[in-house]
């Protein structure tokens, strides 16, 4: 897959959260479909970059329709978060 689609949805969690995000918030989460199929859909944060903190991104420069591609955050030793970025 290419790691490619559109913002299909999005919201911006408030609290209360999980208490390890509560600090972040609120931060957009996006619904993304898949560029290949889009009846798969995923769900992430919007990031800057890579690394970037998941509250950098103003909501106001999100829109259904717009094209992300996926970045890969590392969470722990063997695991790694897929998140988005405006492409």
């Amino acid at each position: 897959m290419s790691g490619r689609g559109k913002i299909w949805s999005f919201a911006r969690p408030h609290p209360p959260l999980i208490p390890v995000f509560a600090e972040l918030a609120p931060y957009p989460v996006v619904v993304v479909e898949l560029e290949e199929d889009s009846t798969i859909r995923l769900v992430g944060n919007i990031v800057s970059s890579e690394d970037g903190e998941i509250n950098e991104v103003p909501i106001e420069d999100l829109a259904i329709g717009k094209p992300v591609r996926a970045v890969f955050h590392p969470a722990a030793d063997d695991v790694r978060l897929i998140r988005w970025v405006l492409d």
